[in-house]
Parts: structure tokens; C-alpha cells; sequence
């Protein structure tokens, strides 16, 4: 899991003024040691599908925020197969998004900037792609997200960096 904190504290560090990244851990037990954490039971159809995440995110969230010297908290997603378009909007600075089951198309769009406003020039038009079990989504400020097409249930581990204070 040391790995998987390094990794993303780089993919922030080098992408958080730059725009949105998508990271592969390079260690092959990342994604079973985070399938590993003790995580909520799956609600029920039609109960809300963000809940916190527990004592082993908490220590994640944790490490993370005190690698990047930033409050963060954790959240799981639960998204049924058939779900309906869900939208994931800022919940702090920037956050990362993980999945850990299953798979599902996202795709990212910027917002409430002005591109007069804008030093470097970027794609006016959304950023789309298919995340599958064990990538990790960089979102940055700024940005908002959307997931479709989920065949599959799918589970999320979100990391919410909070900003400073």
C-alpha cells in the first residue's frame, strides 16, 4: 500500500495544475490489498451509493494527507449494473478516483473557469475514457466527472483532498 501512496502523491504533484491523469499502480498487490480493506456492505437498490470509507481507508487517507500536507477523506461508490448517469462533483480540492471492482465509462469536463482567464489553453471539449478495476483517476480542481455505461456492479474508493485552510 506504501507504493500506492508514493504513486499518488507524484500523479498529484505533477498533474494538479496541469489537468486530469489516469494512474496504473506499478505494484501488482495494490489492487488485492485494496480489494483487502474492510469496506460497508453494498446498499440496498435505490439507497444513496457514496458512503465513508472505513478504518483501512482512514489510515490511506490519512498517509496521503500527511504526504501532501492536506486534509482527505475517504469514500466508497457503489454503482449497480444498469445504474443511471452519476455525476461526481467536487467534494474538495482535487480527488482520485479508484475502481476497485467492475468498470465504467467517465468522462471528465472543466468548470466554472473562463478561458480568457486561462494562461495555458486546453481542450474546451470533455475528457472521455473507460476506467476499469485497479486505475486510478486523478480529477483535479475544476473538474467534474460523470460515469455511464456501468454493465457490472462497480465499486469506487474516492480520496477527497480537502482544501487548506
Amino acid at each position: 500500500m506504501q507504493c500506492f501512496v508514493e504513486e499518488l502523491v507524484l500523479c498529484v504533484a505533477a498533474n494538479g495544475a496541469k489537468g486530469p491523469a489516469l494512474l496504473w499502480s506499478e505494484d501488482p498487490t495494490t489492487l488485492p490489498a485494496l480489494l483487502g480493506l474492510s469496506r460497508p456492505a453494498r446498499p440496498e437498490a435505490g439507497a444513496g451509493s457514496s458512503v465513508p470509507g472505513g478504518p483501512g481507508t482512514e489510515e490511506l487517507a490519512a498517509e496521503l494527507g500527511r504526504r501532501l500536507q492536506l486534509p482527505v477523506r475517504s469514500f466508497y461508490r457503489f454503482l449497480s449494473a444498469g445504474s443511471p448517469v452519476t455525476e461526481g462533483a467536487p467534494r474538495g480540492a482535487e480527488s482520485t478516483v479508484t475502481v476497485l471492482e467492475g468498470a465504467c465509462r467517465c468522462v471528465l469536463s472543466r468548470i466554472g473557469e473562463d478561458p480568457a482567464q486561462d494562461p495555458a489553453p486546453r481542450p474546451s471539449h470533455p475528457l472521455g475514457m473507460r476506467l476499469r478495476s485497479g486505475g486510478t483517476l486523478f480529477v483535479p480542481r475544476g473538474h467534474t466527472y460523470r460515469l455511464s455505461e456501468i454493465y457490472a456492479p462497480t465499486t469506487l474508493l474516492e480520496l477527497h483532498l480537502e482544501c487548506p485552510d
